[in-house]
């Protein structure tokens, strides 16, 4: 006879998810001693659930498997949400289990049209099912094993993300015997789908016929851990290889098959390519607005695309015109193409434009005319930050103009990692994703955010402190909320609310704020301090904190810029068409069709 309780941890640990975090409450009690008492997890307790989830998320990210988020009834599961929205629109895997009232006391135990019955109750599987793959409150306590199993296959199959269990106390401190537990049955078992023969074979004979092909990188390969077969493959057919929006460590610059990332932040590099090609072949992007621009029927206007992805309902979305989508899971897409895999004779005049592209342009275009003595250009910090970060780098971005101008550089070498939420990108995701990074990884984590986006979830920092997590935390300070500012500035003509001191929102004295924590702290004033600041930071042993005076006006460029009409409406150019903008004499020599 065993509590059920203690069986949910034994699956968990059974499944390889042996990292934990939590915030314990009095309605996820039997779950919270359950896991004290198993040795087998590696218990981080959080001081909010929305930092349980997104810690889950990173940790997802950096490590390949998901880890378990344990939460309590009411608010307990309503704080968690947020992180969870991320995982769910970024494709992570994640088990949360949170508690639940007694279910005899529960609204839904009554049938009655109640907003709660017992005490901090609420019907969280109402509110999470549109963000995960799966979500149940469990009722009978023999159905634990099959549910809970049932739910780790869905969270790490397919497209991943995130599922969620709704223990009620009964539940969770029933002693039953585990011989009559129901298991999953044979026709519940997933199968993913795959490229047939003739796929590839029609795929081969697209590349091979085409004149300017090239392939698009979508943040999907890092989600089914088939980087390496990606890589391996780019490298074996010559193709030109694009970064698909957002995607920033999928591919690193100095890889001479790799041309940069694209989309709505660029840079242009990328853009002028897929632009100009006849076939892009998308591995695992979503082919979203981010990446093909709002004005969709202008992405590669001239080039068929073929999209390779997991999920078919995404080619499906308005707008997007895909010539052939083969519907398959990237991992069975490189198994069946292992040894099929061949050189393809690439046109050297297309080769050559790319690199012509690469030459001319740079993502560090921002840096012209700064001076030593100004605030920090965040592109200015990145090109300095390059010369002293690790080979093997892992950097935890918050939401912060200094933090996209990251998302356009990308990865210089191959091992080097950034952690963000590409699509829901929330702020306070910062310190959670550094320590969910630190945790997966075992090594040093630079966090780079903004004085917003870190006071979201500042509370984290005594996490950080509490588990000695090698955390070197970069706060961008430029008095506000700078990309609300540029967008007050565009839009509005100037008119500020709740992004200045003087429009209502102000922050700490970091300095001080580094001596309640017992943090060596830094303070880097303008462009001609980043290299003393730089060294300073790397050479901190555990946690340590360097504040960036970041330009008041540091705007994210290029970018393509939308643009408001009389009637309130929005235009927006193609994807070659970036601001600052450049001469229409210019692009039309750049492109080639």
């Amino acid at each position: 006879m065993r509590r059920v309780a203690d069986i949910i941890m034994d699956i968990l640990v059974e499944n390889g998810i042996t990292d934990c975090f939590a915030v314990v409450g009095g309605g996820a009690m039997h779950l919270n001693n359950a896991l004290a008492l198993n040795d087998n997890i590696n218990k981080y307790f959080n001081h909010h659930e929305q930092a349980c989830s997104m810690a889950a998320s990173s940790y997802a990210y950096i490590s390949g498997k998901p880890a378990a988020v344990i939460v309590t009834s009411g608010p307990g599961a309503t704080n968690a949400i947020t992180g969870v929205m991320g995982a769910w629109q970024d494709g992570l895997p994640m088990i949360v289990i949170s508690g639940q009232v007694r279910y005899e006391t529960t609204a839904k135990a009554c049938d009655l049209p109640l907003r709660y019955r017992g005490i901090q109750e609420f019907d969280i599987i109402g509110s999470v099912q549109n963000m995960t793959k799966y979500a149940k409150m469990i009722i009978d306590p023999l159905s634990i094993k099959h549910e809970l199993q049932k739910a780790i296959d869905i969270s790490f199959s397919g497209r991943r993300g995130p599922v969620w269990l709704d223990i009620p106390l009964n539940v969770q401190s029933s002693i039953i015997e585990e011989d009559e537990l129901y298991s999953i049955a044979a026709e519940e078992k997933i199968v993913l789908p795959g490229i047939s023969d003739i796929e590839v074979k029609e795929l081969f004979e697209l590349i091979k016929n085409a004149e300017r092909p090239c392939f698009l990188a979508g943040t999907g390969l890092r989600m089914s851990n088939t980087v390496e077969q990606f890589v391996k493959f780019a490298e074996i057919s010559g193709v030109p290889v694009i970064g698909a929006a957002l995607a920033a460590d999928v591919m690193y610059r100095e890889h001479p098959n790799y041309f940069g990332l694209s989309g709505f932040i660029g840079p242009r590099t990328g853009n002028f390519i897929l632009q100009n090609a006849d076939l892009i072949v998308s591995f695992g992007s979503s082919l979203g607005f981010k990446t093909t621009g709002f004005a969709q029927n202008q992405f590669a206007p001239k080039s068929r695309v073929v999209a390779i992805d997991v999920d078919e309902f995404e080619m499906q979305k308005p707008g997007l015109n895909i010539y052939k989508f083969i519907h398959s899971d990237l991992s069975i897409f490189f198994e069946k193409i292992e040894n099929k895999s061949k050189p393809f004779n690439i046109d050297e005049k297309w080769l050559d434009y790319c690199n012509m592209l690469k030459n001319k342009f740079t993502p560090f275009e921002a840096m012209k005319n700064i001076t030593d003595d100004e605030r920090v250009c965040s592109y200015n910090f990145w090109k300095k930050f390059e010369e002293y970060e690790p080979s093997d780098s892992i950097s935890a971005l918050g939401n912060n103009t200094g933090c996209s101008s990251k998302l356009q550089i990308g990865t210089r070498k191959e091992n080097q990692r950034i952690v963000t939420s590409p699509n829901c990108g929330s702020m306070g995701l910062d310190l959670p994703a550094a320590i969910g990074a630190a945790i997966a990884s075992k090594k040093d984590v630079f966090c780079v955010t903004g004085e917003g986006s870190i006071m979201m979830n500042l509370q984290e920092l005594q996490t950080i402190v509490h588990y000695k997590l090698p955390v070197k935390l970069v706060i961008f300070s430029n008095d506000g909320y700078a990309a609300i500012r540029q967008t007050s500035k565009n839009f509005f003509n100037g008119v500020y609310v709740g992004c200045t001191p003087d429009s209502g929102i102000s922050f700490p004295d970091f300095e001080k704020l580094a001596s309640v924590f017992d943090s060596p702290y830094h303070r880097c004033n303008c462009n001609g301090e980043l290299d003393e600041s730089l060294e300073w930071l790397c050479n901190q042993n555990g946690f340590a904190i360097l504040e960036i005076m970041q330009k008041l006006d540091d705007p994210v460029t290029p970018k393509v810029m939308s643009r408001m009409n009389a009637d309130g409406t929005f235009s927006t150019p193609a994807l070659q068409d970036m601001a600052p903008f450049l001469d229409k004499e210019e692009i039309d020599k750049l492109m080639l069709w």
